[in-house]
């Protein structure tokens, strides 16, 4: 029996949906008894989500770029870095922002209900700890100068890391360093070792920089999710479901079409196609089936993992006070088997 997803891939791309035709749409996706789309051209306002470079992300922006979002429905804000993303979610210029789970948490703990529709990816190995050739083992950071985003990812991939070397947070000089100026510092300033993330890791290793630890020596502690302010969900639920709809399009077109799709994805993460694809391997891509068990039933997997990491988080002083995790994922906005 062909996958539902590949079903609506193949059905959608006979159909531009970039021109919003409803009818086209409904028939088709009737066919499929799938409802990804099914309002998604009618709402008064469209959603905004800050998006920072991450490959995770980037099914998405494909998405935009290939008119699988209605544009009348969803508006993707490129931000520089996921602070920059929950800068405008605590001002209220977004949304919903693509986050990990440990930025969702924070905000949570800060004081911003968020809720998590979709799981885009588990990192396997993209986020780095990248060191000068002369630094071999974790205890050699010991005296040395590291570069570290100034938010909740950042913090926590260094409390692994000191925990992991055996080593005090002032056994170390820390430098905050948005992820935006990660190559540019490490070219010109005395950097000795960054806590990074593709795709600036690829472009730092080509500067020279060495991996000394990454996100595979911490399973399952750092995912990616599309995080809406739980106010928003049911007066945004049209665009919820475009939303998700256009994030498994894609995930489909790189499944079936993977050079075609890193050709497409290339620009925009400012790499190579072939280095595109690298960046992609150290990644788990949940599909539809993963989302479902990540979000839904009676024990979410994500869930599971909030605990794990909120625990963690709470015993480091990453956050203060405890989530009972209200509302904090659903999946009632991904795509449906029947209608």
């Amino acid at each position: 029996m062909e996958d539902p997803i590949s079903a609506l891939g193949n059905q959608l791309s006979r159909i531009s949906t970039r021109a919003c035709s409803r009818r086209s749409l409904l028939a088709s996706l009737a066919l499929l008894g799938l409802y990804p789309l099914l309002q998604g051209c009618s709402a008064d306002k469209p959603m905004t989500i800050a998006m920072h470079p991450w490959p995770g992300y980037e099914l998405l922006f494909l998405a935009e770029r290939q008119g699988w979002l209605c544009k009348n429905c969803v508006r993707l804000r490129e931000t520089t870095s996921a602070s920059v993303s929950l800068q405008a979610l605590h001002r209220g210029e977004v949304d919903g922002a693509a986050l990990t789970l440990d930025e969702m948490l924070t905000a949570r703990n800060n004081g911003l209900p968020l809720t998590a529709i979709l799981v885009f990816d588990i990192s396997s190995g993209a986020d780095k700890l990248m060191v000068r050739p002369e630094i071999r083992s974790l205890p050699d950071l010991a005296g040395k100068r590291i570069g570290v985003e100034q938010n909740a990812l950042g913090a926590l991939l260094l409390q692994l890391t000191l925990q992991a070397g055996g080593l005090q947070l002032n056994q170390l000089e820390v430098v905050n360093l948005p992820i935006d100026r990660h190559l540019e510092s490490w070219q010109t300033t005395h950097l000795d070792a960054v806590i990074t993330y593709e795709p600036q890791a690829t472009r730092l290793a080509a500067a020279g920089a060495q991996i000394l630890l990454d996100s595979r020596r911490f399973p399952g502690m750092i995912l990616d999710v599309l995080a809406i302010r739980t106010e928003l969900l049911d007066a945004g639920k049209e665009c919820l479901r475009s939303l998700t709809a256009g994030h498994f399009r894609a995930l489909q077109h790189l499944r079936q079409n993977r050079q075609d799709a890193a050709y497409r994805i290339a620009d925009q993460m400012r790499l190579s196609p072939h280095q595109v694809l690298d960046t992609f391997r150290e990644l788990e891509l949940p599909s539809l089936e993963s989302n479902r068990q990540y979000l839904g039933g009676s024990s979410p997997k994500l869930l599971k993992a909030a605990t794990m990491l909120h625990q963690i988080m709470l015993d480091n002083g990453l956050i203060r006070r405890i989530d009972p995790f209200t509302d904090l994922v659903s999946d009632r906005f991904l795509p449906k088997e029947d209608a």
